[in-house]
């Protein structure tokens, strides 16, 4: 089975900007009429990043860590909301989002979690001018050149249950009677307490990819079971945490990797894996040598 190494998708936000998206992705919420009460994690997590660029201008206050991460993490799902505005179909996605626990630091199931990494996901497709909405089953559909893919979004928290989760993902495309992929997300796999420390950006992102594919390395097995569904091209997994990188204005940031697993290089299968990729990374030169495809940002 062969990989493509697909290392993109990081931002670095001013704590005065993080504030601003707050503040619309609070409105967007309200207007919805989505629920949105001054208890839930999501209203503490907007306050937080509020909170820091209060201190950060008022420097005769230190921000506090804990302030520090959950305004990024207020800063990736504010981003969600301001780009899925005007998106069909997100309402309940959204309101499992506003009412569950979904501070991404607990590692704890959560509906809210699993929501958001659809809409996480859906985000990123949609920003690089890919035709995608969501549809149950699977969960993405997206329209390449060769017709409609499914994509079944799918969120880990314990290893024991990674076969289970795969194999549900796999039900869904075979629902959906279109062909497509698996994505899975392991961000509850990774300690929630850990903070990614890196001189830039890229070396962050080599070292989150590391960590995906030893995590796919070790747990093989199971990947192995369901390659030979048919309506199964591979598997897209990714990581996302907290980094500190000293080259970046604001010194925490949420730095995201994903790493694509084709079951087929070869025929249609391939074929469509690989538009999916190029689509996702434009700008990305495929390399294809004896047991490993490698995509270059």
């Amino acid at each position: 089975m062969d990989t493509v190494d697909g290392n993109f998708d990081f931002k670095s936000s001013t704590y005065s900007e993080v504030a601003q998206l707050v503040d619309v992705a609070e409105r967007a919420i309200l207007e919805r009429g989505i629920r949105f009460t001054p208890q839930s994690v999501l209203h503490k997590l907007f306050a937080d990043a509020r909170k820091l660029d209060r201190d950060w201008r008022d420097s005769s206050r230190s921000p506090s860590l804990v302030t520090g991460i959950n305004s990024v993490y207020a800063e990736k799902i504010a981003r969600i909301v301001t780009d899925l505005i005007d998106a069909p179909g997100v309402e309940e996605a959204l309101q499992r989002i506003a009412g569950s626990d979904i501070n991404l630091s607990h590692r704890l199931k959560s509906q809210g979690k699993d929501a958001l990494w659809e809409l996480s996901l859906l985000t990123t497709l949609l920003r690089k001018q890919i035709s995608a909405e969501l549809v149950d089953p699977p969960d993405i559909v997206v329209e390449l050149q060769m017709g409609s893919y499914a994509i079944a979004c799918k969120k880990i928290y314990e290893l024991k249950s990674l076969f289970s989760r795969l194999r549900d993902g796999a039900k869904q495309i075979s629902k959906s009677g279109s062909p497509g992929v698996i994505a899975l997300n392991i961000d509850d796999l990774l300690p929630g307490d850990h903070i990614l420390t890196s001189q830039s950006p890229k070396v962050a992102l080599d070292i989150l990819s590391r960590e995906t594919k030893r995590f796919f390395q070790q747990n093989f097995a199971a990947f192995d079971r369901i390659k030979e569904k048919s309506c199964l091209d591979g598997v897209l997994i990714s990581a996302s945490t907290i980094s500190d990188i000293s080259e970046t204005s604001t010194r925490l940031n949420m730095t995201t990797s994903f790493n694509f697993y084709p079951f087929r290089n070869e025929g249609m299968e391939g074929d469509r894996f690989l538009e999916l990729i190029r689509k996702l990374s434009p700008t990305g030169v495929i390399e294809k040598y004896t047991g490993r495809v490698i995509i270059h940002q």
